[in-house]
């Protein structure tokens, strides 16, 4: 199991915070940044200025590609039972 971890830890997805966490899962389910914003209680110049820092990050340039990350990668992707 440690060596599962440390392999889960060393991929880009470990190098983000909470707050880009819940972003990516926003913008999976499909919301503008305003409505990110709204849901999160913050603005949405923070909205932009994340997913700027999560597509640093994860190395990808728009929203279809991070949302296309996401899904394949079970990131951001809430349970829907």
């Amino acid at each position: 199991m440690p060596e599962m971890q440390m392999e889960m830890d060393a991929t880009p997805f470990s190098t983000l915070t909470r707050r880009e966490r819940e972003v990516i899962d926003a913008v999976v389910c499909g919301l503008t940044n305003r409505e990110v914003a709204r849901q999160l209680g913050i603005s949405e110049q923070t909205v932009k200025n994340n997913l700027s820092t999560v597509f640093e990050k994860l190395r990808i340039r728009n929203r279809l590609e991070l949302a296309l990350l996401a899904v394949h990668s079970q990131l951001g992707v809430r349970n829907r039972a």
